[in-house]
């Protein structure tokens, strides 16, 4: 079955998500969404101490089914085929959105190649068939984005020329 994907913007400030896994590929994923301000919680039997030491709810535990109540999506980073597939049945029966990680065919959403500056973001996906043709589209899009800053010497994030913020803090610092 082929997967096409809509590529969204889904507000997820103080949604909770869960990470389940808890190695480096657990770490880039909550690196990622903690740019989003997600409520995230992680539950793996081995948690890596980079994970332990973010502040991030971790339970350190085997994953059960009654783990998924009260989130709205779930990423799942065991590297572990049999237990992915057992979580995305899982989490679908629970109504809660599905990634797996490095494997689109069990997903129900992927995340983008997203370059984001202040209010701007940029999200390249390839419908889950290139991630690096992504990432490498996406970093185009930054070069250019931050070359346009540089020349117009604006913030792209609000569209404020920087001088006019460094004008308003000199002043506000000033009072």
């Amino acid at each position: 079955m082929t997967k096409n994907y809509l590529p969204i913007s889904i507000d997820i400030s103080d949604q909770k998500i869960l990470i389940i896994g808890g190695g480096q590929s657990a770490l880039k994923k909550i690196r990622i969404l903690q740019r989003f301000g997600a409520n995230l919680e992680v539950v793996a039997e081995n948690i890596i101490e980079e994970i332990l030491a973010s502040g991030i709810t971790c339970f350190q535990k085997r994953y059960e089914r009654s783990d998924l109540k009260g989130y709205l999506m779930l990423y799942s980073c065991t590297n572990n085929e049999e237990l992915d597939r057992q979580i995305a049945l899982d989490g679908r029966e629970a109504g809660v959105l599905v990634n797996i990680h490095d494997k689109p065919s069990l997903c129900q959403f992927v995340s983008p190649a997203i370059y984001k500056d202040g209010n701007n973001s940029v999200a390249v996906s390839s419908n889950a068939q290139d991630v690096f043709e992504s990432i490498r589209l996406r970093n185009l899009i930054q070069e250019f984005l931050e070359k346009e800053k540089e020349k117009k010497g604006t913030d792209t994030g609000t569209g404020k020329k920087k001088d006019e913020d460094e004008g308003a803090a000199k002043s506000f610092s000033q009072a």
